[in-house]
């Protein structure tokens, strides 16, 4: 019997390190139900869940020829996993950062709040994509909850370089959003 194509893991890694969209998709096909319902069971919601999943073969294609993977399903069980938390804590620290303003609609200032903190927002997400992409790699998995030694372990850099991409990113944040200060300093020490 003639030996089909991709018939393990591991020849679907050799071919996807080489570019091979034909690889990846069969890759794609192949995990996708498990990683939607891993990844739904713990998010309950569709769209987060599809976002979830379609970062984690985004980071995967885009690293394709960097990632030192023995074992590609644990890999993305793995990464799943971790795009899980750093969602929960995006959650979380969007909901204590709304506790802290204390919107409460009888308040004379919840107009001016819930503003105020739209507007820092904005600016927050339009300043982190101004952060060099390793850069801002590096930053995410930080704010995930990540060590630096996890980070060093997980991109194979130094934990130095890991300590300078952050230091690199929060000057660049802090700049962006010198006009936000009082709100700005509020939303870095949340979480």
């Amino acid at each position: 019997m003639k030996k089909l194509p991709f018939d393990t893991d591991q020849e679907l890694l050799a071919d996807i390190a080489t570019g091979d969209s034909r690889a990846f998709e069969i890759l794609y096909r192949r995990y996708f139900s498990k990683l939607y319902g891993a990844a739904y069971k713990r998010l309950q919601d569709k769209e987060l869940t599809e976002e979830v999943i379609q970062e984690l073969f985004v980071s995967l294609w885009e690293r394709r020829e960097t990632l030192p993977i023995e074992n590609i399903e644990n890999y993305l069980f793995t990464s799943i996993k971790y795009l899980v938390i750093a969602q929960f804590k995006k959650n979380t620290l969007f909901e204590k950062y709304s506790s802290t303003l204390m919107l409460d609609e009888n308040d004379d200032n919840f107009t001016e709040q819930a503003v105020a903190f739209d507007e820092l927002n904005d600016a927050y997400q339009q300043a982190l994509q101004t952060i060099p992409e390793k850069c801002r790699e590096v930053f995410l998995l930080k704010r995930s909850g990540l060590s630096q030694k996890e980070i060093s372990e997980r991109l194979d850099i130094s934990e130095k370089t890991v300590e300078n991409q952050m230091t690199k990113a929060l000057k660049i944040l802090r700049e962006a959003l010198k006009d936000y200060t009082a709100l700005g300093i509020l939303f870095f020490t949340i979480g």
